[in-house]
């Protein structure tokens, strides 16, 4: 489905019924890599994934947190009737803490899933001029070497770990040590493919000026428990880990756990999706 926002065109899947539950991708945006999450939370809620306009509009130039939020604001002005709870990993994680920061209001729960909130480590500038060499790389037209790069620096586990008070959602670490991720379907795949031909976009126009955003402390910790930082178990150590690490300390909240790594939402959506609805159902009472 697609729906017009002040002229940018907006790609969405719906599913289910129930209470609203809106799904935010990271990376390019395409909201079909969580195809199989919405299936298995469509039995409990409203399920609305919604498309980064990455993928719809295809726009030159550097792309900015704060845009994408007002169009995650228009989409749930146009489709819902009470302010839905918001689940969303990676770039689609910091566009949820801007809309939090600029609407809070408009947000019954936001869960960010490893927010890559670069501005809140003590080794910014590092991570930074990483990312820099990435996007040079995808600029030039090495793609291999920006993808090489780009998994270097989200990867790599920093000296000395990190150590948030954690939570777990539920039981679902009961039996998770050695299982291994969900099989891909033909469908996820052939997506994958077409993302492709997005990751310049993403790389030359996303990933710096997103990573780079700085975040209101402040203004976050106003919205109390309304707002969840989370993380992989399987990502302890790596960049996207440390910064949600990180976010949940500045605010004094703790950090809590989801099944797999940076992409566990597409990777083992069964076990995530239990994950989430004990969370979401948790904070219902």
């Amino acid at each position: 489905m697609r729906i017009t926002l002040d002229g940018t065109p907006i790609d969405y899947y719906e599913r289910g019924d129930g209470p609203p539950l809106l799904l935010l991708p990271g990376g390019s945006g395409h909201a079909g890599v969580l195809d199989a999450l919405t299936a298995h939370l469509a039995a409990h809620y409203r399920v609305v994934a919604m498309s980064s306009r990455l993928v719809s509009a295809r726009p030159d130039g550097d792309q900015h947190p704060k845009d994408y939020a007002e169009d995650v604001l228009g989409l749930i002005e146009a489709l819902f009737d009470e302010p839905p709870v918001v689940f969303a990993f990676s770039a689609g994680a910091i566009t949820t803490l801007e809309l939090l920061t600029r609407h809070p209001d408009r947000l019954r729960l936001a869960i960010v899933h490893e927010p890559p909130v670069l501005r809140l480590l003590p080794d910014a500038a590092r991570h930074r001029d990483a990312l820099e060499a990435v996007r040079t790389a995808a600029r030039a037209g090495e793609m291999d070497e920006a993808g090489r790069l780009m998994t270097e620096a989200m990867t790599t586990p920093a000296p000395g770990g990190d150590s948030p008070e954690l939570r777990h959602p539920g039981d679902w670490l009961d039996g998770y040590a050695g299982t291994s991720p969900e099989p891909p379907t033909p469908e996820l795949l052939e997506l994958f493919a077409h993302l492709r031909e997005l990751q310049p976009l993403f790389l030359e126009h996303v990933l710096v000026p997103f990573t780079s955003t700085e975040v209101d402390l402040a203004a976050l910790g106003a919205v109390g428990r309304r707002l969840v930082p989370a993380a992989g178990i399987d990502s302890r150590g790596q960049l996207p880990y440390r910064a949600a690490a990180a976010l949940a300390t500045g605010l004094g909240l703790p950090l809590t756990e989801f099944p797999g790594g940076h992409l566990g939402s597409v990777e083992r959506p069964a076990q995530f999706a239990g994950a989430l609805t004990a969370l979401v159902e948790a904070r219902r009472v």
